[in-house]
């Protein structure tokens, strides 16, 4: 259903934008590694060879540790000392927005879905997604209006129509959700 892959507050599009995979935490080791919280579940994202950017600069992955959940260890060429790694902490790792690799009928990364409109059946408007909370079962759509936020789950039963080319989302209130 909507709202598999990445966790991404960017926009994308062929116009040169980047999308960010994880987010620097902070130095680790003495070669200048860095440890970063993922933010993509794209398989490979991280392996040997691929390409990252770090405040618009490419950086290639020389080696990588993955260790707690959502956390890799990268050895970044051209970052070789701890000092520098630090100054790091903070900035986002990302990739060219027509790296991302497409998905299967149905399904969206987060970043296609944040800032969509969300429209009712019957053509209420409930205002845009600002938020995705990732949870156990199914991701949650934080949907902010005049009304306030609504917290819609993300299954075929609520989600009718995503339509990315006009930026909106076409929803079923069950009960309960207001």
């Amino acid at each position: 259903m909507a709202g598999t892959g990445q966790q991404l507050p960017e926009s994308a599009g062929d116009d040169g934008s980047h999308i960010a995979v994880g987010r620097i935490l902070g130095a680790h080791g003495v070669f200048g590694e860095i440890r970063a919280r993922s933010l993509t579940d794209v398989p490979h994202r991280f392996d040997p060879g691929q390409e990252l950017f770090i405040r618009n600069q490419p950086y290639c992955i020389a080696s990588v540790a993955q260790r707690p959940p959502d956390q890799v260890f990268l050895k970044l060429d051209g970052l070789d000392t701890p000092e520098v790694a630090r100054d790091l902490a903070g900035e986002l790792l990302t990739i060219p927005s027509n790296a991302v690799p497409p998905l299967p009928e149905g399904e969206y990364f987060h970043f296609q879905l944040m800032g969509l409109q969300v429209i009712t059946e019957e053509g209420e408007d409930l205002g845009r997604i600002s938020d995705i909370l990732v949870t156990g079962s199914n991701d949650v759509y934080v949907v902010s209006g005049q009304s306030g936020d609504l917290l819609l789950p993300a299954v075929a039963q609520v989600v009718r129509v995503v339509d990315l080319e006009r930026g909106t989302m076409k929803v079923r209130l069950m009960d309960g959700l207001r």
